[in-house]
């Protein structure tokens, strides 16, 4: 008990703790006795959540939760907010230092370029708020036209948050979105900002709106950050070519020199995104880039002007890179084909690639893409490919028959028109599979036709010899996916053969077999048993809608309810009804009530 209270009595040791605990956590140690409640209480002001606009408001305008928010300030190390917190707390604390002018050692200095601030009828006069300057992660969302408050234009807003994120030094992690990067002013002032986080590991800026920026912002703004950082992310567009900003007739910080662009090697840096370039970008410009990250493992590869240039960019990338792990292409543009991703996977040393996302992929050259994946078969966790355009059941299955590390792969198609996904029954069970841990399956397949079967008046159903093989396909497939018993998600939407409907029509195709139990007495296939081992299953999504089952491929009733209750205890999210379904406009079948009555804690979607 001694050493109990001892660890109670140090505030590091108690903040250790936050990590691990929640808000109900926290609740019931302040309630136990005095000394938990004295050592705990700031805890609960540890994560401040006030993103929306109008929690905003309601803490500005309400006397009391003001209150204890000002008392509680120097507790807060997550804060996630928006314009009008941001903007009102600029306005209190430069009423609070007017007030209290000897309040601090060090004297916080209003630069020149801080915009004016005024208060108006919709702000508090007696609004004062002490310094908050302890805080180690930062998430704001500005917009220039918030619901209620003082009308910022979009430039102030950044620099009122600039000045705000510079009396923050301890700061690890920020995360921007409404900057207004295309103005020269506040541009430089952002860069000057975060060369002096000394401790910034982790910074995500985007533009209101993802607007276009020059192509010379990056450079600027990923230059400037400290040599501590680790992950980098400027989420816009690039339209025009490169130009440094300079003082232009918005010089207010013409005090604190030019902004220069200085190409050190970032040691630390391990994930990048740079901005999109649909043009693409050119050689040099990347290449630059590139040659001063060593240490970068995550990459989103952008695009590139022509095949060309992809080659001399793989080139550097083996020279100045070597430690890639992860390649992610988001918007392939020109590269559909993904020729200047190849051509990295080709260079990178074998066996190292651990992740592969790449996003409306269009197989254009399978053998070499094959071949490229095969090369990093032993390292591989993940892959995805989202939104195909088209890709060949020979990558699938190779992927499926040789990768024996992967976690999760996913195939998806488009979501709103007709994807060619060559993958079907038989293909699926051809070969074994060596990717026994996954955890994370989706594929999207055809299983051919099973409406040929025939129900007599006693409901016993009747198959040909064609039936029969595709039903032992089916049993093939079902002890397949069951022999996965890390699986956590499992999706498989069916593509419609004979219509070829787009893949967002998947849950008018149902998966046959897999979602009922067999009776012999009636002759009827079903194969849910064969899936008794995945015990970690926690989503289950795809082509399961219980409108789209018939008899031939199979209806859940009451037996398949008492079985999923009894063996999928971890099934959390089921795709067995319609998106957004109303449940006064849908009748919920009385099996689907009752499961849902047996596990309440089961979201039926």
């Amino acid at each position: 008990m001694a050493a109990c209270t001892t660890f109670f009595h140090i505030p590091e040791l108690v903040a250790s703790l936050a990590p691990f605990l929640d808000t109900h956590d926290i609740a019931h140690l302040v309630k136990a006795n005095k000394l938990l409640s004295h050592a705990c209480a700031p805890l609960f002001w540890r994560n401040l959540d006030i993103h929306h606009p109008g929690t905003a408001f309601a803490l500005i305008h309400s006397p009391s939760p003001l209150k204890t928010l000002t008392e509680n300030l120097g507790n807060i190390r997550t804060l996630a907010t928006e314009t009008y917190f941001i903007s009102h707390y600029v306005i209190g604390l430069i009423a609070f230092l007017d007030s209290h002018p000897t309040s601090t050692s060090t004297p916080i200095l209003r630069p020149r370029w801080l915009p004016s601030l005024t208060t108006n009828k919709l702000c508090p006069a007696s609004l004062s708020f002490p310094l908050l300057t302890n805080l180690t992660r930062l998430s704001c969302s500005l917009s220039a036209n918030p619901p209620c408050g003082p009308s910022w234009s979009a430039d102030q807003l950044s620099l009122q948050l600039c000045w705000f994120i510079g009396l923050n030094p301890g700061l690890q992690e920020i995360s921007v979105d409404g900057l207004r990067l295309g103005d020269d002013l506040v541009l430089r002032v952002v860069a000057r900002t975060i060369s002096r986080l000394h401790r910034l590991k982790r910074l995500t800026l985007a533009p209101a709106y993802k607007a276009h920026v020059e192509s010379c912002i990056a450079e600027v703004l990923l230059f400037h950050c400290p040599k501590s950082i680790e992950s980098f992310t400027l989420n816009s567009e690039i339209v025009s070519g490169p130009t440094l900003p300079g003082l232009m007739s918005n010089d207010k910080d013409q005090d604190e020199g030019p902004v220069v662009v200085r190409m050190t090697p970032l040691l630390n840096l391990k994930e990048l995104r740079l901005p999109e370039h649909y043009a693409g970008y050119r050689a040099q410009d990347l290449c630059k880039i590139m040659e001063q990250c060593p240490a970068v493992e995550s990459w989103v590869v952008p695009c590139v002007v022509n095949e060309e240039a992809g080659q001399e960019v793989s080139d550097v990338l083996q020279r100045c890179c070597p430690k890639i792990r992860e390649l992610t292409i988001r918007v392939p543009g020109k590269e559909q084909h993904g020729l200047t991703v190849i051509s990295i996977m080709e260079k990178l040393p074998s066996q190292q690639l651990e992740v592969f996302y790449f996003k409306s992929y269009r197989e254009f050259l399978p053998d070499r893409m094959m071949i490229a994946l095969q090369r990093h078969s032993d390292s591989l966790r993940e892959i995805r490919f989202e939104n195909c355009c088209t890709i060949g059941r020979q990558t699938i299955m190779k992927i499926l028959t040789g990768c024996k590390a992967l976690e999760s792969f996913v195939v998806d198609g488009l979501a709103h028109f007709p994807s060619r996904v060559d993958l079907s029954l038989e293909d699926a069970v051809e070969f074994k599979w060596v990717t026994t841990r996954l955890r994370h399956l989706q594929l999207v397949m055809t299983f051919g036709d099973f409406e040929s079967g025939s129900v007599d008046p006693e409901g016993s159903f009747s198959w040909s010899e064609n039936d029969l093989h595709r039903w032992s396909l089916v049993e093939k497939f079902a002890l397949q996916i069951g022999s996965l018993q890390d699986l956590e998600v499992l999706e498989i939407r069916a593509l419609n053969v004979a219509t070829g409907s787009a893949v967002s029509r998947y849950h008018q195709v149902p998966v046959p077999g897999l979602l009922t139990l067999d009776d012999k007495s009636k002759n009827r296939f079903g194969f849910l048993d064969q899936l008794k081992g995945l015990h970690k299953l926690r989503e289950l999504g795809g082509s399961f809608w219980v409108s789209a089952m018939t008899p031939v491929t199979g209806i859940m009733g009451a037996r398949e309810v008492a079985w999923l209750s009894e063996n999928w205890s971890a099934l959390r999210t089921a795709e067995f009804l319609p998106y957004k379904h109303e449940p006064s406009n849908l009748s919920v079948p009385e099996y689907l009530q009752e499961l849902q009555k047996n596990r309440p804690a089961l979201r039926l979607q």
